[in-house]
């Protein structure tokens, strides 16, 4: 009778020192899940077959390449009134007395 029926064996790699040892762990059933890291992938997958059939229908050639947002858009900061910062003058003999 095998007493290890409803669990799964998950090999692992880990790095000990300057060498790499394998690690099995046993995991029950209702702890293990499907893995999601590749589910935004498959989906763009299918919207990018989709826009090039249809762009393909209309004689166009698309980019279906993420790009990257860009800089935000620019604007007048108006309504401010400007200010004229200068700073303090420098005592050198004060400085050296100890403070002002």
């Amino acid at each position: 009778m095998n007493e290890f029926k409803p669990l799964f064996l998950i090999l692992t790699w880990k790095q000990v020192g300057n060498r790499i040892i394998r690690k099995r762990i046993h995991v029950r059933m209702e702890h293990v899940q499907p893995s999601r890291c590749t589910e935004e992938f498959r989906l763009r997958k299918v919207k990018n077959d989709q826009l090039k059939a249809e762009a393909k229908a209309r004689g166009e050639v698309i980019s279906t390449k993420r790009q990257p947002e860009g800089p935000k858009p620019g604007f007048k900061v108006e309504g401010v009134k400007l200010e004229t910062v200068t700073p303090i003058p420098y005592d050198v003999v004060n400085d050296l007395k100890g403070g002002y």
